[in-house]
């Protein structure tokens, strides 16, 4: 039988006059059980369009991988495959859209999304600097991000601590929106823990400390709302966070 997983979501413009952010949750029924997509993308600041490139990476992945598990076949196969591949349907149809709207050539969004399976295996996809996180008693990072500040953190050059205040760290190195661009993925199993994905802008108003003492320390859906609050007080940017965990 199908444990019960509780999700929540949550975007907010933050202080910028628009929201470029788009999220989303989607129960998928197939013969397997009830499979949960969870998405996050922030269509890029600077760039024309941001927030179509954003909700059309979250639709049109949702659409895919919504297909693939409930297709007709033996099983849903390889799920590093269906996300993989969604990710790369889903950057196609961002750089098409760009290419013949007038107005929105160079569109782009990161994109991060988990596939969570009836058994709490979870497939996690990211491009760029939107990020999964598991809370439970602590705060593990799932994803990379794909930044200049990320890379000056692997060169040695600018320290962990500081990464998430240094002045290049909105400058992204992957793109949903550019030709070639594929994603990292990643299996994590899901037990007591929740998953959270959040864009950039949770973590330009709250320390990483911050997010695990308000994400665990509430019923789901109220943290979803306590953390966009709290880190509305000091984000500049939009905020947007997607969590799920199983009842306990």
């Amino acid at each position: 039988m199908d444990r019960d997983l509780l999700t929540c979501q949550q975007t907010d413009k933050g202080i910028r006059a628009g929201n470029e952010d788009a999220c989303g949750v989607w129960k998928i029924d197939s013969v397997e059980g009830i499979f949960t997509l969870l998405a996050v993308a922030d269509g890029l600041g600077g760039h024309p369009a941001g927030e179509v490139a954003s909700q059309l990476a979250l639709d049109t992945i949702s659409q895919q991988i919504t297909s693939r598990i409930t297709e007709p076949a033996s099983g849903t196969g390889d799920l590093g495959s269906v996300m993989l591949d969604a990710f790369r349907f889903a950057n196609s149809v961002v750089i098409r859209a760009g290419e013949e709207t007038e107005g929105r050539l160079g569109m782009g969004s990161t994109l991060v999304a988990a596939l969570v399976t009836p058994d709490g295996e979870v497939i996690v996809g990211n491009i760029g600097d939107s990020r999964a996180y598991l809370l439970d008693g602590s705060i593990r990072r799932v994803t990379r991000d794909h930044s200049k500040v990320q890379e000056l953190v692997e060169a040695g050059v600018v320290t962990p601590e500081y990464a998430d205040r240094h002045p290049m760290k909105n400058i992204v190195t992957r793109i949903i929106g550019r030709r070639g661009e594929l994603p990292d993925i990643y299996t994590e199993t899901l037990g007591n823990e929740r998953i959270l994905l959040c864009s950039d802008g949770l973590i330009d108003g709250l320390s990483e400390e911050e997010v695990l003492s308000i994400g665990v320390g509430e019923r789901i859906g109220e943290a979803c709302r306590r953390l966009v609050d709290a880190a509305k007080e000091k984000s500049r940017d939009n905020i947007t966070v997607v969590m799920a965990g199983f009842r306990r």
